[in-house]
Order: structure tokens, then sequence, then C-alpha cells
């Protein structure tokens, strides 16, 4: 059997899902997680799951030394563009392994190896967990001198490596929402030349053979069951993993772990997770589903038509300049008329006036216009990020430029 072992860098607090996660981990004892991080003493590890310590400054001495130039990097995230280099920077650990992949720690896995089978790890060098496009929650590469410097095969990687700015290296430069089919990364203007571009034109030129399938589950349709390691949607589809990407960002989400110890059959709804299935839970997961979302977009559209038409509070402390959603790379412009209230404008829209609501004052909306924000933290007594509020609760964090101001 191939031996097969996944990697994560992780700095700060483990977060709530860390033991959902590492429930998944156990449930595939002939797979290897190294965990490098600065977190100490934690209690329930599985046996495959390795601890190593880990900071940022051990992280830039390591790579200084390994890639050649000098790599000074100050945020935990910025990791995420040096994830196709673990293999070739934490060497020393994988020696041993056929195949090492890169993993989130926000993914719920199923059975690995009834997905990653020996046929598909002998026939080939890259194995994606989506159809379309690379998404580094989960991806496995073949343990090889060629495949762990393939990111060098980039013209941009160094420049990826140096800048403090997030590029989505690992992935697809932030492009994926743009991209059906695989090959359309080529007919997408982006700013830098990403894995995926490399990984595909390596193929192209008969280096390398990559698998892309869908195996993965995202999104808070719900419908999840987890038992002793066998993950199923609906109970009808085995999957590999849940990424619980849109899940920890909807704000209707349960984001608190109930348990010290992680049951061997649970399930994930919509916008919880629980251990049991009786009918009276069963309504409780309706109401959760269903009732309070509805409430909730009740409220919102009686406190917009109070504020706007009866309160008339306008916005004014929110800074103004651009603000940026890196995942969708949409953006929004804030400004301030001759009154000093806050207006925003869409896609080259008019200038909307911002109103605050009444009853629930950290959000706001613009006039005439469906749209619900949240601000951000109050810094000096402005604001310099808000979220976009959806009416299922997902939400997507936009940040003000530092170089629009």
């Amino acid at each position: 059997m191939k031996k097969i072992a996944f990697v994560n860098c992780y700095v700060g607090h483990f977060p709530w899902y860390f033991k959902l996660f590492l429930k998944s981990c156990q449930s595939n004892p002939s797979v290897d997680f190294y965990i490098f991080t600065d977190n100490r003493e934690i209690e329930g590890i599985p046996e495959n799951v390795k601890l190593i310590p880990f900071s940022l400054d051990i992280f830039n001495q390591l790579a200084t030394q390994k890639l050649g130039f000098e790599i000074r990097i100050d945020k935990p995230y910025k990791l995420c563009d040096f994830k196709p280099a673990y293999g070739f920077l934490f060497q020393e650990y994988l020696s041993e392994y056929d195949f090492w992949g890169i993993t989130d720690i926000d993914v719920i896995y199923g059975r690995i190896r009834e997905f990653m089978t020996e046929e598909l790890l002998q026939e080939n060098d890259i194995i994606c967990v989506r159809h379309d496009y690379i998404t580094a929650c989960c991806v496995l590469f073949k343990n090889s001198a060629y495949i762990n410097t393939l990111f060098k095969k980039s013209k941009d990687y160094q420049m990826v490596f140096t800048s403090k700015k997030n590029y989505a290296f690992d992935e697809t430069n932030f492009e994926h929402k743009l991209i059906i089919d695989r090959y359309d990364i080529f007919n997408v203007e982006c700013e830098i030349e990403a894995m995926q571009h490399v990984v595909l034109k390596e193929e192209q030129s008969g280096k390398l053979k990559s698998h892309f399938d869908f195996l993965i589950c995202e999104g808070t349709d719900g419908k999840l069951k987890w038992s002793n390691g066998v993950f199923s949607y609906n109970s009808k589809l085995e999957i590999l993993l849940y990424h619980l990407i849109n899940y920890k960002e909807n704000i209707f989400c349960n984001k608190e772990m109930i348990w010290n110890k992680v049951p061997d059959t649970f399930y994930i709804d919509k916008y919880n997770y629980r251990s049991k299935k009786t009918l009276l839970i069963q309504s409780q997961v309706l109401y959760q589903d269903h009732v309070i979302p509805f409430l909730w977009n009740l409220r919102n559209r009686i406190d917009m038509f109070l504020s706007s038409k009866i309160f008339k509070k306008k916005l004014k402390n929110l800074q103004t300049g651009r603000y940026f959603y890196y995942l969708s790379k949409m953006h929004y412009v804030v400004g301030k008329n001759i009154n000093e209230e806050n207006y925003i404008q869409f896609d080259n829209s008019d200038e909307l006036v911002l109103f605050r609501m009444m009853f629930n004052k950290k959000y706001f909306f613009a006039e005439n216009n469906p749209k619900v924000f949240k601000l951000g933290n109050n810094e000096n007594g402005s604001y310099r990020r808000f979220d976009l509020i959806y009416h299922k609760g997902h939400s997507n964090a936009y940040k003000l430029e530092i170089n629009s101001i």
C-alpha cells in the first residue's frame, strides 16, 4: 500500500471545528497528518496526527535556507501561497511517503483510501478533489523531486513568495468562479501564473498526469451523515470530504463545539450539527433551517423600511475607499457626500446613500437596494471592513484596500 501523508501549517489557537477534523483523521489510520503549529499540549490527538513545533519565524528561516532567497512573511494566511512547496520545504518529514498532500483543518474526511485507491495513485502524479480547478483544502502530490519542485515552473513564484500579498498561488489566483472546465484558466486574465497553470501546462507537455474529480461537498445544503468514517450526502452518495468554508462564514450556523468527545455518528444540517435523529430533533432542525432565516430576513425588511422612511439615520463613519472581497475579486466603492454621509457604488451604479438600521445597529443598507451589510470592528471611530450578508446567511468580508485611502 502506498504511503500517504498530509501537511498543514497552522499558527494560532485551533478553531472549534478542529475536533471534527481530528475525528476524521483518526478514522483513517493508514494516512498520516503532519500539523506544524505553535499550539501545545492538545488533548485527544490521534496516533496518526503529528504536531510539529512551528512558528512564522521558524518557517521564514527554513524557507529562506531551502529556497535560496529571503522569505519574511508576517501573517499566517500568507502560508497558503507556499502550500505547493511543502513537499520541498518539509521533505525530511515526508521522505518515507509515496504521496504527500496539502490539507486545511476546516475539512472533515470520510474514507480517504476508498477514493485514493492504489490504482489511482499508481496512474497519477497529482490528484485534485474537484473536476474543474485545484482547491488547496485537499490535493495529493507524488513524492518525487520533479513534483516537489513543480512550483518553480511558475515564472512568478519568487515574486509571489517574497510579496506580502496573497495571490492564491496554490490554486487559481482567485479566478475559480470563472472556471467551468479546468483548462478555462488559460482564457482568464490572471495576475500571476498559479499552480493550475503550471500543472496543466506540464500535463500538456506529457511530463505528468493529473486527476481532477468531484469528491468534495461545500456550501450549507446539509443532509450530511458521518458514521465511523463513512461520509454520505443525502443517504445516497459517499463523499471524500466536507469543506466547512461556507458553513463557518454563515451567520445562522452553530460555530461552537458542543461535544467533549466527538461521537462515532453525527449529522451536519444546513446551520447546525447533531448526534441524534429523533422526531424532536428533526423538528428543531426544520426550525433552525427554515424558520430562523425567514424571521431574520423579515425583521431586516421591516427595519430597512422604518430606518429609511421614518428614522432616516444615515451612516457616516465608514472609511471611504475601495472595498475588496479577495475570493471573488468583487469590489465596492464607498465615499461621502457634501453632508458627510456615506454612499456606496455597485459596479458603476449611482451613488446610493447608506442607512444604518435602527434595531440592529451593526447592520446597514443602501437606499432602494435589498443588500444587507454588517459593520466590522470600530477602529478609532471609523470602520474599515464590512460583511455582505446574503438572505441564506452566507457572508463575504470586504476590506478597505490600503492604497485606496
